[in-house]
């Protein structure tokens, strides 16, 4: 008698894991983390666009909750952010080390509270108030799960990056988040605070792509590659060694390449980007650039 109840309970659970797999079948292909998704457009010969700053364009709100659900709205599924730490130690996003450039507030934001933050508005480039106040990292994370964005992380000096890695793993977005690195030394640390993050390396050479090889999997990086110069940039050895070379079209207006490229309201040169193996584009016109590779992404983004 108990061991047919012990084999009842075997039979239970056995369909009971068939259910589960039934609905909640496995990611099409294979793919499941984000190294995977990024592995398939590799393999695919396909590219994604990143908006700086979360800016459809440079007239929309940087780092404005507005200016992520336009962007997502219109087809660029990742979002560049810029994670800075009030005073009292929340995470919020900024890109400048001080409030008055893009809010309505004044002073250093690592030099105030987050009640002070929360009594300024943001502001568009062309100066309009916004509704919007500065959110905190967490959430941005939180909507983040549920429109499906994917986000670039780009943590700035006031801020640990052992926050910000406890911030994703809380938010349950580590399958969802790459995190922006300048010096491989950085990226040794958010490697081992989480191994299953993806993180933007700089190897822009054949030493740096070296070097890095050595500490990190290459499974985990993506290679910035900088923002001028592309036919010199080492797209072909980053593929070769499983690596996402990221290429930058944003910069200085009328000296950044988004602007060369959408001078003839063409943009066909972001396609020939992905031609020559560029993965994702870090754009300042992230839309646009979008639009001129086409939506294919979503074979392997989902």
């Amino acid at each position: 008698m108990r061991r047919s109840r012990a084999l009842a309970f075997v039979f239970l659970g056995v369909a009971a894991w068939l259910s589960a797999c039934a609905s909640n079948p496995p990611a099409r292909g294979g793919v499941a983390d984000l190294g995977s998704r990024l592995d398939c457009l590799r393999e695919r010969n396909l590219a994604v666009v990143a908006a700086h700053r979360g800016q459809s364009d440079q007239r929309a709100a940087e780092n404005a909750m507005s200016s992520f659900r336009a962007t997502i709205a219109a087809g660029v599924p990742f979002l560049e952010i810029d994670v800075a730490t009030t005073r009292d130690g929340i995470l919020t996003l900024m890109h400048d080390d001080t409030l008055d450039r893009t809010t309505t507030g004044s002073g250093r934001v690592d030099a105030r509270t987050w009640a002070e933050i929360q009594a300024v508005h943001i502001k568009r480039p062309d100066g309009t108030v916004l509704d919007d106040l500065m959110p905190t990292f967490a959430q941005v994370l939180t909507w983040g799960r549920q429109a499906q964005a994917y986000f670039e992380v780009d943590v700035k000096p006031t801020t640990k990056f052992s926050d910000v890695v406890d911030a994703v793993r809380a938010a349950q977005m580590v399958d969802r988040v790459l995190v922006v690195t300048y010096k491989l030394a950085d990226a040794v640390t958010v490697h081992k605070l989480e191994p299953r993050l993806m993180i933007s390396v700089t190897l822009d050479t054949a030493e740096a792509l070296a070097e890095a090889l050595k500490v990190i999997p290459s499974n985990r990086m993506l290679g910035w590659t900088g923002t001028s110069n592309p036919q010199s940039q080492p797209f072909a050895a980053l593929r070769a060694a499983g690596i996402e070379p990221i290429f930058g079209t944003l910069g200085r207006p009328g000296v950044r390449l988004d602007d060369v490229y959408l001078a003839d309201g063409n943009g066909s040169e972001y396609a020939d980007l992905v031609r020559a193996g560029v993965v994702m584009i870090a754009s300042d016109a992230a839309v646009a650039a979008q639009k001129s590779i086409g939506d294919g992404y979503r074979a392997c983004l989902r």
